[in-house]
């Protein structure tokens, strides 16, 4: 499962003393995570059933007359467990809270936890050796986090919760580890240091990671006799690089194998992090290293199309994208996204109950249109409107239908609106530049980094020329001029090239989303007033900093 996927529970509890054999639990404070984001929160004060030592009224704040009338743990356990579901336990020195926690359960005769558990102490001492001590308050300092009463149960989660991000983080930018797995058994790595091929590594660090640079770019290692191993792209070359050789002990296996065979390494240098992102994904697709798990092939991610097919507007599932006066929109998560989206279009604004079915088995011949069905004059304004983000009412209209279906004990039908309820959402969270039909995502993307400004130019929705902004304004002119040529020269069908690029282009934009500004090219407009328009929020950006 990708991190990305997981749901993590971060957990804290304040104690009456360190021995989960005698001592009890005073709060409990737990985040649910969601794609590196809280999602949920519970915290409860708890009636220890005795007095709260004055040392840990010094530490936490919390005083006897605090817990005096709370609920007792064996009442607040059974909520703990059900706000914890599945989820990934975690915690700063998981070892305590779980005990904790295993022991009110036991005193409660419920049954122990069978959660899988990943402690950021354990991450913590294997990704930042250099630090003197991590305790939670080192790490909130060495992060930059704010540090909000501490030594709170529900302070020290989301402190905790904000650890666990970075630290995913540093793995994925540093180890390439993106699979839950690969994280729960990285917590484990031993610390011992291979001496093997020393020699060789010191040649390395020597000749290639000292004259690495503090830009973005694609990197390359090569075996001995010059055979690809690996491409991969960083922000920082520098640190991305160097990451290989620090600590190799703990990279994974295929790492560390690959390790073992570099001989030699390339860089090339980018502006910017996307372009080093469209570089490497172009590349990988051309040498297929052995080492690169993703990416090798083209990945034909489907679109909605919604647009007429005879007399009548359709909404069908295609792969690729023609100019053919229809709207597209995606590219979606993956297949079954795609059919479940379509199939809600259809259920909700058809021409008739029976409409989703496959054009091809119809005879309509719409290339590569794999299914979909009619939709009525007005349903096909509302379907524009449910896949573009502007209406929300649709999500309380699921949500009842999903509750009604769900009290008459027709399960099978709420578990369909369920998924269709979190389809939505998800089209909804997505930047609006996303949600748009894929052929009119012409305009500029400003994202800011390091206190300047990196421009990027999209045309039909694939990124097309890049520039860092304050620069020469020669040099900017003959950007923006590359970019209009490639406006007046659309596509009349997106190559197989343009799509993968598209793919990279949105889900680095949806990462960097708080950092995006975008300023789309109004139907219409001339190029002198877009100009204008991107030379004035250029200006007004940069008299904010």
């Amino acid at each position: 499962m990708r991190i990305e996927d997981a749901e993590f529970v971060v957990v804290d509890v304040e104690t009456t003393g360190l021995r989960a054999d005698h001592d009890r639990i005073i709060e409990i404070g737990a985040v649910r995570v969601k794609g590196h984001e809280p999602d949920a929160v519970f915290a409860h004060l708890v009636d220890p059933g005795c007095m709260v030592p004055g040392r840990i009224t010094q530490i936490t704040g919390i005083t006897t007359n605090d817990v005096l009338g709370q609920p007792k743990m064996s009442e607040v356990l059974p909520d703990f467990v059900e706000f914890l579901g599945d989820a990934v336990f975690v915690a700063h020195y998981a070892k305590f809270d779980w005990g904790f926690i295993q022991a009110a359960l036991h005193r409660a005769e419920l049954p122990p936890l069978q959660n899988r558990t990943l402690c950021t102490v354990r991450l913590a001492r294997r990704l930042l050796r250099g630090l003197p001590s991590r305790s939670l308050g080192s790490l909130i300092k060495h992060f930059g986090l704010p540090a909000d009463r501490l030594h709170r149960a529900r302070s020290d989660a989301f402190a905790t919760q904000g650890v666990l991000v970075r630290l995913l983080r540093m793995l994925e930018r540093q180890h390439e580890i993106t699979d839950l797995e690969e994280v729960l058994h990285f917590q484990n790595a031993p610390y011992k240091k291979s001496t093997a091929g020393q020699e060789r590594l010191e040649e390395i660090r020597k000749n290639y990671l000292s004259k690495l640079p503090d830009l973005p770019g694609v990197y390359r290692m090569r075996r001995k006799d010059g055979k690809l191993l690996y491409i991969g792209k960083a922000r920082l070359l520098s640190e991305r690089v160097r990451s290989y050789f620090a600590g190799t002990e703990s990279h994974p296996k295929h790492i560390r194998a690959m390790i073992r065979q570099i001989h030699d390494i390339k860089w090339t240098e980018t502006g910017t992090e996307l372009e080093a992102l469209l570089l490497e994904s172009s590349l990988i697709k051309e040498h297929v290293p052995p080492y690169n798990k993703a990416a090798k092939e083209y990945r034909n991610q489907p679109f909605l199309r919604l647009g007429k097919i005879s007399s009548a507007n359709w909404v069908t599932l295609i792969e690729h994208v023609r100019a053919d006066g229809a709207k597209h929109y995606g590219p979606m998560a993956d297949r079954d996204e795609a059919i479940h989206l379509a199939q809600l279009l259809v259920s909700l604004y058809g021409a008739s109950p029976e409409s989703f079915r496959s054009p091809k088995r119809l005879g309509i011949g719409l290339e590569t249109a794999r299914i979909g069905g009619p939709l009525t004059e007005d349903g096909f304004l509302r379907a524009l409107e449910i896949l573009e983000g502007h209406s929300p009412q649709v999500l309380s209209a699921l949500e009842t239908r999903m509750q009604e279906a769900s009290r008459a004990k027709e399960y099978e039908l709420a578990a369909k609106f369920r998924d269709w309820l979190e389809i939505v959402k998800r089209i909804h969270s997505r930047p609006q530049f996303l949600r748009t039909p894929l052929l009119e995502r012409t305009g500029a993307a400003i994202h800011t980094f390091k206190g300047k400004f990196e421009v990027h130019f999209m045309a039909c929705g694939f990124p097309v020329a890049h520039s860092m902004w304050p620069c020469d304004q020669n040099a900017f002119n003959q950007v923006k001029a590359t970019f209009h040529e490639r406006v007046l020269d659309a596509p009349d069908r997106l190559s197989r090239q343009q799509m993968d690029a598209v793919r990279v282009l949105g889900a680095w934009m949806f990462r960097e989303r708080a950092g995006i500004t975008v300023l789309p090219l109004a139907t219409g407009g001339s190029p002198p007033e877009f100009d204008a328009a991107l030379e004035a929020v250029l200006d007004q950006m940069h008299t904010k900093q």
